[in-house]
């Protein structure tokens, strides 16, 4: 239907332009066709002047003007209409062919039906030896009531200082414009013998398939339901513009339509009041649509085939591809299982390798811290031991003196044991999870590192709540003395004389602890603040670092469902501003 609907509005606007464009030209072409008539006459004149003033024995000048009006006289054109008229400088009509009364009647004077003189025109083309259009409204042959646009051409004829002229009523040659169009019109076919039809206002056929019905009236002819085609045909031309109407068509071009249901594009053409128009017929649409459907089932069936057999052939190929992929896809989850757990084993392994490496350095640095803490004791028993050794050479001590060396003898050894139980117990592999608590582990950790601090004059200072937790205490031991040892390693590098500090501070809100452990050594850089927690990451190479203290820190307070942070601090102690690393320890109680 659509389809249909724009292929014949696309034919009728298609005349409708070639009439409009034609109509916009015909002025353009009526001046060219006067022009090219005045010219021909023009040349006519000028070959008899010519001729006549070539021979041995010359007429007068006036029977030469005669032969000139003779020859003029003949070129009526224009199916009788067109013809050459002369005037003279005095507005005096020389020639009139079709009307030879007005031959010597000046027209000086005349108007036409707007006041306008004419006549004045061809004086003004004389006096100024050239060529000129004009445009006046006249009266057409006996109708002196109706005056009609006429454009008119004159061209001056210096011999008699005349001028040649024709002109046409607009009218008129529009008139044969629209013949020659609708002669056009007539023979357009398209499609399935489709046409164009147009009437003018009056109901007046002007053009049709049918030639006989061109000329006739139609606006009383009914179809077979009483309705008046053309009639309604018109008005809705002239109410509308343009549109589709469906109606039921008087003419036929096919006897073998059994109905005569049609849909038109109507468009007025409105400066010569013609209602144009073409269609298809509802017959002929519907028994395209039937073939089509016919044709579609007949598709459709075949597609449908085609599409079974596609979809069977597809789905085995899928079948086996999946098969194919499936396989593929088993085997290679098969190698990634293997290899997690490689890596796993290697993780496992790596790790184990990291904990005996922080073992190992811790318990070298115990060493030291046993050597450290031995000295005072040992002193003590090598000094009463030679006090004993000097009395009894020489017989001098009392019982007192010797009660007093071996007492401090004594007291020095269970020192030492107490060192040694204090270190064996840290170096307990026991990972068993229990309660103990957080002042107390802070206790053994003292013990341990202690002497450390006070040979480098470190001050800590705690503010620590005895709080319980649960958890494997040994290795947050080995947690605080790895961050302990970082902080004293920097606080050391300080100036002699400047307080090197340590803060050591513990709070708890509900089921969170937290334990903060700040110094005032300037802090750590920037650029390796992110880094300080990676395996292997140490920038004492040359100390002999091994860079895992701090991530077996991170790894054991994690292990502990806890959190181990860093960050630079700035701070105010005792009325000064300080700078330094400060880590936090967050567990959960």
């Amino acid at each position: 239907m659509e389809n249909n609907k724009k292929r014949v509005k696309n034919e009728i606007e298609r005349v409708y332009n070639l009439i409009k464009n034609e109509k916009e030209k015909a002025e353009e072409l009526l001046r060219l066709d006067l022009k090219k008539r005045v010219y021909e006459a023009h040349r006519i004149a000028t070959s008899i002047y010519t001729e006549e003033n070539t021979k041995k024995h010359t007429h007068s000048k006036e029977h030469n003007f005669q032969t000139i009006k003779n020859a003029l006289s003949g070129m009526i054109y224009n199916e009788g209409r067109g013809y050459i008229f002369i005037s003279d400088e005095h507005g005096t009509n020389l020639l009139q062919p079709l009307n030879k009364k007005l031959e010597g009647k000046n027209f000086l004077e005349f108007k036409d039906a707007n006041g306008y003189e004419f006549a004045k025109k061809f004086v003004e083309v004389i006096d100024n030896k050239t060529e000129a259009y004009d445009t006046y409204y006249w009266y057409k042959n006996k109708d002196s009531l109706n005056a009609y646009k006429k454009i008119s051409f004159y061209k001056y004829f210096e011999p008699y200082n005349i001028a040649i002229g024709t002109g046409e009523y607009i009218e008129d040659f529009e008139n044969k414009l629209k013949k020659d169009l609708l002669r056009k019109i007539q023979s357009i076919r398209y499609g399935d013998n489709s046409y164009i039809f147009i009437f003018d206002l009056k109901g007046n056929t002007l053009a049709h398939l049918n030639d006989s019905l061109v000329g006739t009236n139609r606006l009383n002819k009914k179809d077979k339901s009483g309705r008046y085609v053309v009639n309604d045909v018109i008005e809705f031309a002239k109410i509308n513009g343009s549109g589709f109407m469906e109606y039921s068509s008087i003419v036929t071009p096919s006897k073998i339509l059994n109905t005569n249901s049609k849909i038109s594009y109507i468009k007025l053409f409105e400066d010569w009041n013609w209602a144009m128009g073409t269609g298809f017929y509802l017959e002929n649409l519907n028994k395209e649509v039937e073939k089509r459907k016919a044709l579609l089932e007949e598709r459709k069936e075949e597609a449908f085939n085609k599409i079974i057999l596609t979809v069977f052939i597809v789905t085995f190929i899928f079948i086996l591809i999946s098969f194919y992929i499936s396989k593929i896809i088993a085997n290679r989850f098969k190698k990634y299982r293997d290899d997690i757990k490689k890596e796993m084993e290697n993780a496992i392994q790596k790790e184990k390798l990291l904990i005996q490496q922080s073992k190992m350095a811790t318990m070298g640095e115990m060493i030291g811290n046993i050597a450290h803490q031995w000295k005072q004791p040992l002193s003590v028993i090598s000094a009463s031991n030679g006090m004993l050794k000097f009395s009894k050479e020489f017989d001098t001590f009392t019982d007192e003196e010797f009660n007093e060396a071996t007492s401090a003898i004594d007291n020095s050894i269970k020192s030492l044991s107490t060192t040694i139980d204090d270190f064996r117990n840290f170096f307990n592999p026991n990972k068993k999870y229990e309660s103990f608590y957080l002042e107390e582990a802070f206790s053994k950790t003292f013990k341990l590192i202690s002497s450390q601090f006070k040979n480098n004059n470190i001050e800590i200072i705690e503010d620590i709540n005895n709080v319980e937790i649960y958890g494997l205490e040994n290795e947050l031991l080995q947690t605080f003395i790895n961050i302990l040892k970082n902080a004293k390693e920097e606080l050391v590098k300080k100036e002699r004389g400047e307080r090197r500090l340590l803060f050591i501070k513990t709070k708890n809100k509900g089921t969170q602890l937290k334990i903060k452990i700040k110094d005032n050594a300037g802090g750590i850089p920037e650029a390796i603040l992110e880094n300080i927690f990676e395996a292997y990451f140490t920038t004492k190479e040359e100390e002999g670092g091994t860079g895992i203290g701090l991530y077996m820190s991170k790894q054991i307070v994690e292990r502990m469902n806890g959190e181990l942070t860093v960050n630079n601090v700035e701070y105010s102690f005792e009325g000064i501003e300080y700078k330094g690393a400060e880590f936090v320890i967050t567990l959960n109680l």
